[in-house]
């Protein structure tokens, strides 16, 4: 027997209608948080500033974030649109101020150190 509020689906799965809107909102949301919290430890905590793969790549991450934010409910479209745009504009900031590069493009730079003021937090 099942909880009087909850769907079973096909197979017994509850279904996405029985989920509160914001627990799907903090879903769609989280790939924002966790990339930008990733990308703020990498840029002023690790002392290396190349990394393995391209960093443009996380961009990814704001997609699930700006389609809470167009079709989500109205108290959380503000904040979704937020996180987005933070997240966005810390990965390009770390690409301008050579916080993130992937290591092909570091060595052809000829090999930069962190700005000085990114490396304070290291002191």
């Amino acid at each position: 027997m099942t909880h009087p509020g909850l769907m079973l689906g096909i197979e017994g799965r509850l279904c996405m209608k029985a989920l509160p809107k914001v627990v799907v909102a903090a879903l769609l949301m989280m790939p924002a948080v966790m990339v930008s919290a990733w990308v703020l430890h990498r840029s002023f905590c690790v002392p290396e500033n190349h990394i393995g793969f391209e960093p443009s790549l996380l961009l990814w991450a704001a997609g699930p974030s700006i389609l809470q934010g167009c079709v989500g409910s109205k108290g959380l479209r503000f904040l979704a649109w937020a996180i987005s745009i933070m997240t966005v504009g810390l990965i390009i900031a770390a690409l301008h101020f050579d916080l993130l590069l992937q290591y092909e493009d570091w060595i052809q730079r000829g090999m930069p150190d962190k700005p000085t003021w990114a490396t304070l937090w290291q002191r």
